[in-house]
């Protein structure tokens, strides 16, 4: 398969020389030193013929009269990045600065001129030649590395989106998977849990006690992993459900919480709401669901003899609201802080408490999916301040707030 014109082309000399027999004596001197040369009768042709590939372009002072009004600047100006054209000027004896000025004030700052006098020898015009040829094979091996790099770049660009497109895959396909897992087990588990108190309770007093005791293990332990699947159902929730956000009057979506789950209901005198809350861009069940998890959270890690104390308020920087729920419990280490938002993870000085280790990395999921951020402040033995940081909203309906 032939090349390209523009790159057959590539180190071909450009002569542009229109009195006399100057065209033909450089064009004779090039070829006997091995140059590949093409003769243009003026500037305006040697501008057309540099499109179509060029390695160094050679002009006379008389040339250079034409060059004004040629198209030569502008071809010079569209250059890509990489290359700088070797323009070799032969001048007149004593008048190459002059010339050179000339020339450089015609053809812009793209020229790169190099300037030799008459009368002119052939070792000098070769020798002038080569120099300019070996600096433009530099400027080839830039543009290849060029065009190498944003090959390479392109090619890795693809190959990430086609990994990321396969991760996401996988992650759906695991989500998908983890909740059929967690929808399917929990009807066995009940029937589990039921068998085992039907047995406590129609033949308890019959019983050994240890059967009775391994009985009330069977339950616990169902009841357990009943709770794990629901939280895996309602993490899987949380990841995939559609999220439409609306301002969301935060003290009504507490009391919501408090409202709707009895451990919080039983315990609404130690939790306390400090007013104004404010409004935020949410959406309202995945805001229950974080604040409820906090809030279970903060009346279980209680110090061991106290009563919980809880509190629960909003500060505004910005445009971001951040809500805060804050314990007065067991506090905890700053080497497990960004650890504790992960799935299934638990601070090891807590472990004895009842919990699955997903509350937490549900809070963070639903905060990142309403586009917001999570974290906590705590010191051992301090108690907690566990925050969501969401966008500032203003309710659509004056008399709702």
């Amino acid at each position: 398969m032939s090349e390209p014109l523009e790159a057959a082309n590539e180190n071909r000399v450009l002569v542009v020389a229109p009195l006399g027999a100057d065209a033909r004596n450089i064009g004779e001197v090039l070829l006997r030193a091995g140059c590949e040369v093409s003769v243009c009768p003026d500037v305006e042709k040697a501008a057309s013929e540099m499109a179509l590939g060029c390695g160094v372009m050679l002009l006379t002072e008389e040339a250079m009269l034409s060059a004004k009004d040629s198209a030569l600047p502008q071809e010079l100006e569209r250059q890509p990045t990489w290359s700088d054209l070797p323009l070799v000027l032969i001048t007149h004896g004593g008048r190459s600065d002059r010339a050179g000025e000339r020339a450089a004030t015609l053809l812009g700052d793209r020229a790169n001129l190099t300037l030799i006098e008459r009368p002119l020898r052939a070792t000098t015009l070769v020798a002038a030649i080569k120099t300019a040829l070996r600096a433009r094979t530099r400027q080839y091996e830039i543009r290849d590395l060029i065009a190498d790099r944003e090959e390479l770049l392109a090619s890795l660009e693809q190959r990430v989106t086609e990994r990321t497109a396969k991760l996401q895959l996988m992650v759906e396909e695991l989500e998908a998977f983890s909740y059929s897992v967690s929808h399917d087990l929990r009807a066995p588990l009940r029937v589990l849990d039921g068998y085992a108190q039907a047995l406590v309770e129609d033949y308890g007093e019959s019983l050994e006690p240890g059967a009775k005791e391994l009985l009330n293990r069977i339950s616990r332990t169902a009841h357990r992993m009943d709770r794990l699947t629901q939280d895996l159902l309602a993490y899987t929730r949380v990841s995939r459900g559609e999220l439409t956000l609306e301002p969301v009057d935060l003290a009504g979506m507490v009391r919501a919480v408090i409202e709707q789950y009895p451990s919080l209901v039983a315990s609404r005198q130690f939790i306390r709401v400090r007013m104004p809350m404010g409004v935020v861009r949410g959406h309202v069940p995945s805001l229950i669901q974080c604040f409820s998890n906090l809030l279970e959270n903060a009346l279980k890690f209680v110090r061991e003899g106290e009563a919980p104390r809880i509190e629960i308020y909003a500060e505004t920087f910005g445009d971001r609201v951040r809500v805060t729920v804050e314990d007065h419990g067991v506090g905890i280490d700053p080497a497990h802080q960004r650890r504790i938002f992960g799935m299934f993870e638990r601070a090891s000085a807590h472990k004895h408490v009842p919990g699955t280790g997903i509350g937490l990395a549900i809070v963070k999921k639903a905060a990142e999916r309403m586009g917001g951020t999570t974290g906590v402040l705590s010191e051992p033995g301090r108690g907690a301040r566990f925050w969501v940081e969401l966008a500032r909203a203003e309710l659509d309906d004056p008399e709702e707030r």
